[in-house]
């Protein structure tokens, strides 16, 4: 219900905020994205009622230090490896949720976030990208914990109201970067400024926010994190649509193995668990026949 749009999102989503800052400053451009998306969803739910407690707040304070950094990050990486050094995200979420929520992830989610991760690394070997640098890779990981920090929130709010929950977090976060805002003030009004904020605020701000946090709260962080692997393997497959070709041997193996990390994270446990409730079946049926 919620995997698949937002992973379809997220997959033009680097693009699109890359484009943005051509037109307004990290702080500008986020903090109209995250306005917007905010009094969408407070008009969504007809009433400005925002949630104003401890963990709500320290959601907001995370989230807004993680969009900061992604932001900035973003004038130094290209869009694809500003994605690639995101999806280290699991790797801190899941040790980060175990000293918050006491959630102890299996192995299996262990193996399949580093699984995951080593298929991201080989996946960037494709790109070839020489204008990284040591600032911008900072930058992002830097958003990377904190985003982490941000979904492990989420899981801890999970039976606070979700709509006004995430209306909050995005009004804060707002306020926040529109008062960092002169700082690095940059506005160009343009056709293209209006496209991408629309889909930074509609699409990647009040649906796409919306949509992982009903995923957070759905499932546990070691699952749910380990998620994110499926956004390069779908901007690829539409790549190659798009252009009528195959991808390059060592992309096509950085995608089988974020796929694989995915199902051992996720998939094993289903398998567990079906096998288990097979195996009731089996015994209650023995039972019966006895």
């Amino acid at each position: 219900m919620y995997v698949v749009p937002y992973v379809l999102v997220q997959t033009f989503q680097y693009q699109i905020a890359k484009d943005g800052l051509n037109y307004g400053s990290p702080f500008v451009l986020m903090g109209i994205r995250f306005l917007v998306a905010s009094l969408l969803l407070f008009g969504l739910a007809r009433k400005f009622k925002p949630i104003f407690n401890k963990d709500t707040l320290l959601l907001s304070l995370f989230m807004w230090v993680s969009t900061s950094f992604w932001a900035f990050g973003l004038e130094y990486v290209s869009a694809a490896d500003s994605a690639v050094l995101c999806f280290t995200m699991p790797l801190f979420a899941i040790p980060i949720s175990s000293v918050i929520l006491s959630e102890n992830p299996s192995i299996s989610e262990w193996v399949g976030a580093v699984v995951g991760f080593l298929g991201v690394l080989v996946y960037s070997l494709a790109l070839a990208n020489h204008a990284l640098t040591l600032l911008g890779a900072v930058l992002t990981l830097v958003n990377a914990v904190f985003w982490a920090m941000a979904t492990v929130y989420y899981r801890k709010l999970r039976y606070q109201e979700p709509t006004m929950t995430v209306a909050t977090q995005l009004f804060i976060v707002a306020l926040l970067l529109l008062v960092c805002a002169p700082l690095n003030y940059k506005l160009v009004i343009a056709r293209n400024f209006w496209v991408d904020l629309a889909y930074l605020s509609i699409l990647s701000g009040a649906v796409n926010f919306s949509l992982w946090n009903g995923l957070v709260r759905s499932q546990k962080i070691g699952k749910s994190s380990t998620l994110v692997y499926l956004i390069p393997v779908t901007a690829t497959l539409a790549q190659s649509v798009q252009n009528s070709a195959i991808p390059d041997p060592v992309s096509l193996t950085g995608l089988i193995l974020m796929t694989l990390g995915i199902y051992i994270a996720n998939g094993t446990v289903a398998l567990q668990t079906n096998a288990k409730r097979l195996s009731l079946q089996i015994l209650r049926r023995s039972e019966i026949e006895i």
